[in-house]
């Protein structure tokens, strides 16, 4: 990843981690969390809309060769939603081997050497032999000579969203370092896939086909996420694993209904669709009428879609694309981003 983007993502970690402990503290003093939040998040929202996009023009442009500066070679183009070319999937490898690499250690018995994954990645990499892949843990061996080319192999051959599966379940392992996960972003980036890693407290894989996009959708899980709106950040990553399995109505189903769990949060006794919210918003002068509207004609289209809104229906006649899957996934972040800020507005003293 760039010196810009590292810098702006440590001062994020920093505000994410100020934000924590106001939370916690506020919670034990019996004071308002949400009150309490509120001048983090408008750090926050500072910090991703002025500095993130400098700093990914800044980064971008050093990681141009020569050639693409000067015009010599052609400008690297972004990827496609499941292209995970060769040197990408080799990219991953080696920051996935480098860390494996420095936690091996070498056993000796009688002039016999043994190379052996040690440290925290003998735990990662043997939970994913057994938890991930579902295999006999008692057949495991942390030979370096078998692990090796056990996940190198995974890694460069199996399909785009199996190899996705994979790293995710790395990042998620309770002993992977952030830097890890770091390391893979540099990648994402580097390679110009069509997606991008938030980077936690469950680190997940989302669908971005271009840079402006991911920085959108960064940029609002970090909002949903630092208002504590769990329900909402988990539908959105059912709403990425769905679109990585090819289902685009589940996609979208699960994208509304990460708006739905806002809705519910901001009017928990109207009923679990987002129309009273909407409603309660604009009673209260927080929502044009005109965004109503429109905002109503999104929601509607998912209704209209047979498949999408009724999951007992038969999915496969649903008529969503993958297109349409990604961008009510961008789409639904940011409303569900935009409603909570708009309820805060109106119920913040």
């Amino acid at each position: 990843m760039g010196e810009w983007v590292k810098a702006l993502e440590a001062k994020a970690r920093i505000i994410h981690s100020q934000l924590a402990e106001a939370r916690k503290l506020a919670e034990e003093t019996g004071l308002d969390p949400d009150d309490v939040a509120q001048p983090y998040l408008d750090l926050i929202n500072d910090l991703y809309r002025d500095e993130w996009q400098f700093a990914q023009l800044a980064d971008e442009d050093r990681t141009l060769t020569f050639s693409e500066r000067e015009g010599y070679d052609p400008l690297p183009t972004p990827l496609q939603l499941g292209e995970l070319p060769d040197r990408a999937r080799t990219g991953i490898w080696n920051v996935l081997y480098d860390y494996m690499d420095k936690s091996k250690k070498t056993l000796t018995y009688k002039d016999v050497h043994l190379v052996m994954a040690d440290g925290v990645w003998k735990v990662i990499l043997r939970d994913v032999y057994a938890r991930h892949d579902n295999n006999d843990l008692d057949a495991w061996s942390a030979d370096f000579d078998r692990v090796v080319p056990w996940m190198r192999d995974r890694l460069k051959q199996e399909p785009f969203n199996r190899v996705f599966d994979l790293i995710q379940f790395v990042m998620r392992h309770d002993h992977c370092p952030p830097e890890f996960i770091t390391g893979l972003s540099d990648v994402f980036h580097r390679f110009q896939l069509a997606y991008i890693i938030d980077p936690g407290p469950s680190p997940t894989i989302f669908p971005a086909t271009t840079a402006e996009e991911g920085n959108e959708l960064r940029r609002n899980l970090a909002e949903l996420r630092s208002a504590g709106l769990d329900g909402c950040l988990s539908q959105l990553q059912k709403a990425s694993k769905c679109i990585d399995e090819g289902d685009s109505a589940g996609g979208v189903r699960e994208s509304i209904h990460a708006v739905e769990s806002v809705a519910r949060q901001i009017d928990p006794e109207a009923s679990k669709t987002l129309g009273p919210a909407l409603a309660s918003l604009e009673k209260r002068n927080a929502l044009h009428p005109t965004l109503k509207v429109a905002f109503n004609n999104l929601y509607g289209y998912t209704n209209r879609e047979q498949g999408i809104r009724h999951a007992l229906l038969d999915n496969a006649q649903a008529n969503v694309t993958i297109d349409e899957a990604v961008f009510m996934l961008g789409a639904c972040a940011s409303f569900a981003s935009y409603l909570w800020r708009k309820h805060k507005a109106v119920t913040t003293p």
